[in-house]
C-alpha cells in the first residue's frame, strides 16, 4: 500500500475506502499534525492496480514511503533526516546498504549494538593455571577460562556478592555453643563419678578385646600424646585456611554436637570401670551445685587427658572421648587439606587407628565405647558436609522433609545461609605479614 500526493491540475478520481490502510493512514496523520504543523500533507489512498484500463498519466503512487521517502522530498518535508536515526534495537532501513553511506563511520556505541555475544577465545599456547582436582571452586575461578561461555564483563561499582563471607559473629557463637557443650559434659562426668559401682565389688563388664588383652596403663599415655599431635596438625589446617572463619565454625558446632551427645549417653547408662589399675578420685557423696561447678573447671583446665593428672573422674565411657577426638582430627585433615598431602592423610589415618588400639591395650575403653564413638563421630561430620552439596534448601519435596526432623537442622541453615557450598582447599598467611607463596603452591 503506498501513499500519494494530490495532483493540483486534475481533478482526483473518487477514492476507494481501503480499511486496512485506515490505521496506518491515521497514524501518519497524527505524527504529522504533531511534528510539523506548519507543513501539512495530502494524503489520499493509491489507484488499485486492478483497475480495466491504465490512465494516460502517469501513475498517482509516485512517492514510495516504505523504500523512497529516505531520499526523496514530499511536500516540502525531508524525511532523510529522519530516518537515518537509530531505533532501541539500532536497526537500519531495508534498503539501506551495509556500508556506511558519504564516508561516515558508524560510532562505537553502534557497533557494540550491532554485534552480537562473542566467545572469548583462549591462545593454545598460554599457560593454564594449575589448581587442585579437589578444588570444588576451580571451576568457577576467574583464571579458568572454557571456550564457548560466554563472557559478561561487569561494569565498574558493581556489588558483587561475596560466594563465601566470613561472617565472624557466627564463627563466635560457634564457639559459645561448643564451651556450653564441653561444660555440660564436664557437669555429667562430675555426677556420673558419684554413681559409679564400687570397683571393690563391682568388676569390669565382659569384653571380646579387654578379656584377651592384658592391661598396660602405659598405653592410655602414648594414646594422648598421639591426640595432641593430631589436634595439632587439625588445627593448623584450620588456621592456615583460607575461609578459616568458615571452616572453623563448622567444627564448632560438629564438636559442640559430639560433647552433647556424649553428656547424654554416659548419663543415662553407668558402666563399671574397665580398669583395675587406673586411678580415680574418692566420692563426696554430695551433689552440690558449688561442688559440680568447681570440679567442672577442675576438668576443663586439663583438657580432659590423664597425662596432666587432673582427670581422676570416672565414668565417662559411653562413648570414647579419646576416639571422637582422634577420627575427628583425621576428617579434618581429610576434607579440608589439598589431595597432594596425600602422605599426611595416612599418617592421620594411621595415628587414628594406633590411638584407639593403645586405649584399648590400656583398658581405658570398653569395645562398645570405640565404635559407637567411631560411629556417631563420622556419621555426624559426613551427614553435616552433605548438605553442603545437596540442594537441601529449595522445594518442599519428601527428602526436604525428611532432613528437616533433625533438630539441629535449623541451627545448619543459620549457619550456611550465605555460604555456597563446600569451601575450596585454599590457604593463606592469617596474619598481615611476612607475605610467603608456600601457601600458593600448595593451594
Amino acid at each position: 500500500m503506498t501513499i500519494a500526493a494530490r495532483s493540483p491540475d486534475k481533478e482526483p478520481s473518487p477514492p476507494k475506502q481501503i480499511n486496512f490502510a485506515e490505521p496506518l493512514v491515521e497514524s501518519v496523520r497524527v505524527y504529522l499534525a504533531n511534528e510539523v504543523p506548519s507543513k501539512q500533507l495530502a494524503l489520499v489512498p493509491c489507484v488499485p492496480a486492478c483497475r480495466p484500463s491504465p490512465p494516460p498519466t502517469p501513475p498517482v503512487c509516485d512517492v514510495d514511503i516504505a523504500s523512497q521517502t529516505a531520499r526523496e522530498e514530499i511536500k516540502g518535508i525531508n524525511f532523510e533526516a529522519r530516518f537515518k536515526r537509530n531505533d532501541l534495537n539500532n536497526n537500519p532501513p531495508r534498503q539501506q546498504n551495509d556500508q556506511p553511506q558519504n564516508g561516515t563511520m558508524p560510532s562505537q556505541a553502534e557497533l557494540m549494538q550491532r554485534q552480537p555475544l562473542l566467545a572469548r577465545t583462549t591462545k593454545t599456547d598460554a599457560p593454564q593455571p594449575a589448581t587442585d582436582e579437589s578444588d570444588p571452586d576451580q571451576d568457577h575461578s576467574p583464571q579458568r577460562t572454557h571456550t564457548g561461555d560466554f563472557i559478561i564483563e561487569l561494569p565498574p561499582g558493581t556489588v558483587r556478592e561475596e560466594r563465601y563471607p566470613k561472617e565472624i559473629w557466627k564463627t563466635i557463637l560457634s564457639f559459645f555453643f561448643l564451651f556450653m557443650c564441653v561444660c555440660i559434659n564436664m557437669i555429667s562426668l562430675s555426677l556420673v563419678h558419684e554413681r559409679l559401682p564400687d570397683r571393690n565389688t563391682t568388676k569390669p563388664l565382659n569384653d571380646i578385646v579387654l578379656d584377651n588383652v592384658p592391661a598396660h596403663d602405659w598405653g592410655l599415655a602414648v594414646s594422648e600424646y598421639l591426640i595432641m599431635v593430631s589436634t595439632t596438625v587439625a588445627m593448623l589446617v584450620v588456621v592456615f585456611h583460607k575461609h578459616r572463619f568458615i571452616v572453623a565454625r563448622r567444627l564448632f558446632f560438629i564438636i559442640g554436637l559430639l560433647y552433647l551427645y556424649r553428656s547424654i549417653t554416659m548419663f543415662v547408662t553407668v558402666l563399671p570401670v574397665s580398669s583395675m589399675t587406673y586411678t580415680c578420685s574418692p566420692k563426696s557423696n554430695s551433689t552440690a551445685p558449688l561442688l559440680i561447678i568447681k570440679r567442672m573447671f577442675y576438668l576443663i583446665s586439663g583438657f580432659g587427658l590423664s597425662i596432666n593428672g587432673k582427670h581422676t573422674y570416672c565414668g565417662d565411657y559411653i562413648y570414647s572421648g579419646h576416639t571422637m577426638v582422634l577420627v575427628l582430627s583425621y576428617l579434618i585433615v581429610a576434607e579440608y587439606s589439598p589431595k597432594k598431602l596425600w602422605p599426611m592423610h595416612w599418617a592421620m589415618a594411621g595415628s587414628a587407628v594406633m590411638g584407639v588400639s593403645f586405649v584399648l591395650l590400656a583398658h581405658g575403653h570398653y569395645t562398645v565405647d570405640v565404635v559407637i564413638a567411631y560411629y556417631i563421630t563420622t556419621r555426624l561430620f559426613w551427614t553435616f558436609h552433605s548438605l553442603l552439596v545437596t540442594p537441601h534448601r529449595t522445594g518442599n519435596g519428601y527428602n526436604h522433609y525428611m532432613i528437616q526432623r533433625e533438630w539441629w537442622y535449623w541451627v545448619f541453615t543459620y549457619l550456611e545461609r550465605n555460604v555456597r557450598g563446600p569451601v575450596p582447599r585454599r590457604y593463606d598467611w592469617p596474619l598481615p605479614w611476612p607475605r610467603t607463596k608456600l601457601f600458593n603452591r600448595l593451594s
